[in-house]
């Protein structure tokens, strides 16, 4: 049971989605006990058991639809029966208005025991990742406000000086890496959020060429820095792939108009920015008209 906990707890901190299942009453003969538990990952079983067979094979099944799902846990009764009729049929016992919870459902599943079991599944799911390229002052800011929101936070910089100057609980995970162009051997989840407040546009400007050009899809990308630097930036690139590229995701000058120039005023802006994209607000956003730029 410990070893389950202490494989939750690291999938949690490495944020990768997981479930815990808990058998919370069963009644007749049942091949797992009230208060056995599972882990199930995207990858299957992962610690523990709720008895085997069809129960758990019905339950993994379960998870993997789940996980793509906005439910935060859900609550089943599986009645097994001693033969094979209404293998699979389910009929639903209530529906709550709550949108976080989705509900008791009856679903009917063979096995030769003919008892029943109640199952809980408790959803961890992935937080809003959020990448910084650049730990500085601003990096470093934009951070511990975000993980203080509820993003998983990855830092990436080339100083070692700086990501051990760093304070634990201000971020999620940090790396030592050279910028791109050079070897980044790091996979992306481009449903996630990227930061570029690098040292200098002549890190900032490759690793959008990089970003731009192998993750496309994005759906924020913010980049600091002044009108004239940005103008430089989009210049370049256009140049570059000609049509071939969209912009669409990107946000620089990064942030939204809130005033301040302060490595604190600029976070708040970032992550308010941040969080209008997430929410589909429309904002007073620095960014430029890139469609201008170069006619």
């Amino acid at each position: 049971m410990v070893n389950l906990f202490q494989k939750l707890s690291e999938r949690i901190k490495e944020n990768r989605a997981t479930i815990l299942i808990t058998i919370t009453r069963t009644r007749g003969a049942t091949p797992g006990k009230t208060g056995f538990k599972i882990l199930i990952g995207e990858e299957g079983r992962i610690a523990g058991t709720i008895g085997g067979g069809a129960v758990e094979f019905h339950a993994i099944d379960k998870c993997k639809e789940l996980i793509k799902s906005s439910s935060t846990f859900y609550n089943e009764i599986i009645q097994l029966v001693d033969n094979d009729k209404g293998q699979g049929e389910k009929a639903n016992l209530k529906k709550e208005s709550d949108s976080t919870l989705s509900g008791t459902t009856k679903i009917v599943l063979p096995a030769w025991c003919g008892g029943e079991v109640e199952l809980f599944y408790e959803i961890f799911k992935n937080q809003n990742i959020l990448y910084i390229f650049g730990a500085g002052h601003v990096g470093a800011a934009v951070s511990d406000l975000a993980v203080r929101h509820g993003f998983f936070v990855e830092l990436f910089d080339n100083r070692k000086d700086i990501l051990e100057a760093l304070h634990d609980g201000s971020y999620s995970q940090k790396h030592l890496t050279e910028y791109p162009p050079a070897s980044f051997n790091f996979q992306l989840d481009q449903n996630g959020y990227v930061l570029l407040v690098t040292q200098s546009h002549r890190h900032d400007l490759p690793v959008l060429d990089f970003l731009l050009k192998n993750y496309p899809n994005f759906k924020y990308i913010g980049m600091i820095g002044s009108k004239l630097k940005v103008k430089e930036c989009i210049l370049f690139l256009k140049e570059k792939y000609g049509k071939d590229i969209s912009f669409n995701n990107l946000y620089a000058p990064v942030g939204i108009d809130i005033g301040g120039d302060t490595p604190v005023d600029i976070s708040l802006a970032i992550l308010a920015e941040i969080f209008a994209v997430i929410n589909n607000k429309q904002s007073t956003h620095l960014r430029l008209n890139y469609s201008e730029i170069g006619k």
